[in-house]
């Protein structure tokens, strides 16, 4: 039986419950947590980043979803999508993981338990809406005169590739350190990763994208994250 798409009410209402959790997890985290926030935010306040995020989220995903067909959420489609989701982070956190014992990166890389049991969402839905959904919402806009000549898919598909070298972009310049081959192997790592993501969210929905995120945050940067400070330091 075909899957029925969600009205755009039952959609928005499953983000808000997303953006609340968020909200809910960067609130219970401060002041105790405010150091680790700095690491991604800098001087921008945690609340004042989760907001923005909340409200340009729901913007740009209210116009990818009417002008583009993207969706937040697909009932068992969804179920689907984070199946998908949960094979391709198992994927990318084995590549990971044995990239870390030859690169070894940083001792600080990830985020000490507990606290990153409700950091890592947190944060992670902050970077699902300004490295994916904000710019791929800004750059389709901007293709829209292109869109008679490329044609619809092929404008999304520019889109996505275009957006997916954000965040390994801003990984590798960001990170304070001088430019190596680790930062080459970085950005091909996560730019793959993000380019699976917008994949995800093109096939599936928002839901089944964040999904691919937050399960390759708990292998990478909380299992591996615990195992990685015994192994190797």
């Amino acid at each position: 039986m075909k899957n029925k798409t969600w009205s755009w009410r039952r959609q928005l209402a499953a983000y808000i419950i997303i953006s609340m959790v968020a909200f809910g997890l960067t609130a219970i985290q401060i002041p105790s947590s405010r150091v680790y926030f700095q690491r991604f935010y800098g001087m921008i306040d945690p609340f004042l980043a989760v907001m923005l995020a909340v409200v340009i989220g729901g913007f740009s995903l209210w116009l990818l979803h009417f002008r583009w067909g993207f969706e937040i959420l697909r009932g068992r489609a969804t179920i689907r999508g984070i199946a998908v989701s949960a094979g391709f982070a198992t994927l990318f956190a084995v590549l990971i993981v044995i990239a870390d014992l030859f690169i070894r990166y940083p001792e600080n890389t990830n985020i000490p338990v507990p606290t990153a049991f409700g950091f890592y969402p947190a944060i992670g839905f902050v970077a699902e809406i300004f490295f994916h959904v904000l710019p791929l919402a800004l750059l389709l806009l901007l293709l829209t005169p292109l869109k008679s000549r490329l044609g619809r898919d092929r404008s999304v598909w520019v889109a996505i590739i275009l957006t997916a070298s954000l965040e390994p972009t801003f990984q590798v310049l960001f990170s304070g350190e001088p430019l190596g081959w680790i930062d080459f192997y970085t950005w091909i790592h996560v730019y793959a990763f993000a380019l699976l993501q917008l994949w995800v969210f093109k096939r599936y929905d928002f839901a089944s994208m964040f999904s691919f995120r937050l399960i390759y945050y708990a292998y990478w940067h909380i299992v591996w994250g615990v195992l990685r400070l015994e192994l190797l330091f």
